[in-house]
């Protein structure tokens, strides 16, 4: 009986990952193949101020998706959201 729980929480979380790649390839007009270039730790908790920002908190695993021009990169974190995280706010060791 758990067995199949396992599986249709695997089935919703994977269909909430792919609707929130959906929302970040049409929001941020991304048609690269995504792919992750390095990961980071939060070093302190940042809430979002804009759409396009992701809110992290400290201590937090983020994927590092692409590096943009200034100082924010993208990236993804463990529910499978995207956004722009400030470079300031992550530790890459």
């Amino acid at each position: 009986r758990s067995i199949f729980n396992i599986k249709k929480s695997n089935a919703e979380k994977s269909k909430k990952m792919g609707e929130e790649e959906k929302f970040f390839r049409e929001t941020f007009m991304y048609d690269k193949e995504i792919s992750v270039i390095n990961t980071a730790t939060a070093e302190c908790s940042v809430p979002s101020h804009r759409r396009v920002d992701l809110p992290v908190t400290a201590g937090e695993q983020l994927d590092v998706v692409d590096v943009t021009e200034g100082n924010a990169v993208i990236c993804r974190n463990s529910e499978g959201r995207y956004g722009y995280v400030l470079v300031e706010h992550l530790n890459f060791r």
